[in-house]
């Protein structure tokens, strides 16, 4: 539904890339006219940013047994498919992003088969709504990623001060959580770890009160033999979850939340 805010996130996200060879799959669900016609336009749009880019929209049809983020996990889960089909590596980016210079260019740098590979993440969740600070957070709130919201000059002085041509490894880092440490988004990893651990579950285990099912995804990856890594190198920002928090597209009102 977020047009606007997809629009503005995706013109950072090919000028800025860094790295032309990919292909960009967006899954909808549900999406708005607005959000149609704009879909219609986006292999025109990434044209004028990159030469070999493809765009591949896959639909999310309703799950009516789960609820509407659970619907939302799964389509995630139908992106990564996809991704996987086509290239050996893929990674998950969010409509509510922002991305500095170089940031994919500078994960594929550093991107192994044995690798999860992550941006160092600028996040508007403020540190008090976590456990403990992370290496490869920053939390500051730039505001929302659309035009004449996004605090872009505070969004270069946090680039500058934080970039560093360095990877650093969660091996290297004496701090609580180990892996989660560098964990963030945009990460990059090969497909060999969808196929041994994927996908997500799409719902929360609130009996248990077990990690999300994407914390759950990358610690079977953990457990499995995954090296995490931050490149210093590559920044974004993200607002977390503006969208999901919004205004629900037309047909998921009845879902419950989870």
């Amino acid at each position: 539904t977020a047009v606007d805010m997809m629009r503005f996130s995706d013109q950072s996200l090919f000028r800025n890339a860094g790295h032309e060879d990919l292909d960009y799959v967006v899954v909808k669900w549900l999406a708005s006219s607005e959000v149609e016609e704009y879909l219609a336009e986006l292999p025109e749009i990434v044209g004028r940013f990159s030469r070999l880019s493809c765009v591949h929209v896959i639909e999310h049809q309703t799950d009516p047994t789960i609820g509407y983020v659970p619907n939302l996990r799964a389509m995630m889960n139908e992106g990564f498919a996809r991704g996987f089909q086509l290239n050996e590596y893929a990674g998950l980016v969010n409509t509510d992003v922002y991305f500095g210079p170089q940031w994919l260019g500078n994960l594929v740098r550093y991107a192994e088969p044995g690798r999860v590979i992550n941006s160092l993440h600028i996040t508007a969740v403020p540190l008090a709504a976590m456990q403990h600070a992370k290496v490869g957070i920053v939390n500051e709130d730039l505001g929302v990623p659309e035009p004449d919201k996004f605090n872009q000059a505070r969004f270069d002085e946090l680039f500058w001060k934080h970039y560093a041509d360095n990877l650093i490894t969660a091996r290297e880092i004496d701090g609580p959580g180990g892996w989660r440490q560098v964990a963030t988004m945009p990460y990059l990893f090969h497909r060999k770890w969808w196929e041994a651990c994927g996908p997500w579950a799409t719902t929360f285990d609130w009996q248990h009160q077990a990690p999300s099912p994407d914390e759950c995804f990358f610690a079977r990856i953990a457990e499995a033999g995954a090296e995490f890594a931050l490149v210093e190198s590559s920044i974004i920002y993200h607002a977390e979850g503006v969208e999901r928090k919004g205004n629900r597209p037309k047909g998921a009102e009845h879902l419950s939340e989870e």
